[in-house]
């Protein structure tokens, strides 16, 4: 919880660096961000109350924080403060409660420097996210040897919604290669043409296609059927001599 939390580490450095902690300015319950703002796009017909829903947009998560400066209230760390907030893009962001989940967040909107004129106060400010989720750390699993042309791999899903791995998959022999995710009966990832030794790395997240021998040029090679995990168990039957491994990180509501 971000309420619970003495620090944060945000762009790398731990806000206890500078003798700064955070702190619930309200009185009564800690309000804690539940869900992130969502729109919902629809379109309204003539002759026709109820409106076409043409997809729902999910707004980046905001939410406030306060740091109790305490007796680090000088000009010069007030002003080492400000060079670590001021920054011109969205940085990594973790809370002390659970350093293993990550938000990509910067300030916005106004920061203000409260105190009482005697060198108590406190930092309020305000932090939008990259998109809606919180993130864990990136996990990599161990190789999977697929020498036998048919495999059974099982990856857990421990997140909230849907993820696009990141595979490396090295060739044997020449071939195809086919995994079927059997838990979501989606559409099965298929590489065709590949050739011995051959090292591909697809990124499924930006959709991006690199390898060892042919570079950028494999996207005519593969169906267009990126290897989603649902959440939960997923069971993956993999056809074709190979050995492959995973990197991802869950998304979080």
């Amino acid at each position: 919880m971000i309420r619970e939390s003495l620090y944060i580490l945000f762009n790398d450095e731990k806000s206890s660096d500078y003798g700064v902690t955070s702190v619930n300015t309200d009185s009564g319950l800690v309000e804690e961000p539940f869900l992130g703002s969502r729109t919902v796009n629809e379109t309204y017909v003539k002759g026709r109350p109820e409106p076409y829903i043409e997809g729902v947009k999910q707004e980046p998560k905001q939410f406030p924080l306060n740091f109790y400066l305490g007796d680090h209230f000088d000009e010069k760390n007030v002003r080492a403060i400000k060079r670590w907030l001021s920054v011109d893009d969205y940085k990594p962001l973790a809370f002390s409660q659970n350093l293993d989940i990550v938000y990509y967040a910067m300030p916005v909107d106004t920061a203000d420097l409260v105190h009482n004129a005697a060198r108590n106060g406190y930092v309020r400010l305000t932090m939008k996210c990259n998109s809606p989720y919180a993130y864990s750390r990136n996990a990599v699993t161990h190789a999977f040897d697929i020498s036998s042309g048919s495999e059974i791999v099982e990856l857990y899903n421990k997140g909230d919604v849907n993820i696009f791995p990141t595979l490396e998959i090295l060739k044997i022999g020449d071939g195809d290669i086919k995994i079927e995710n059997l838990s979501d009966f989606s559409e099965p990832f298929i590489f065709s043409n590949l050739k011995d030794k051959e090292l591909l790395k697809i990124n499924g997240e930006k959709e991006i296609i690199e390898s060892n021998l042919y570079g950028n040029e494999r996207y005519d090679d593969f169906n267009d059927q990126y290897l989603r995990l649902s959440f939960g168990r997923n069971r993956l039957k993999v056809t074709g001599n190979c050995k492959l491994r995973f990197s991802f990180r869950y998304k979080y509501l």
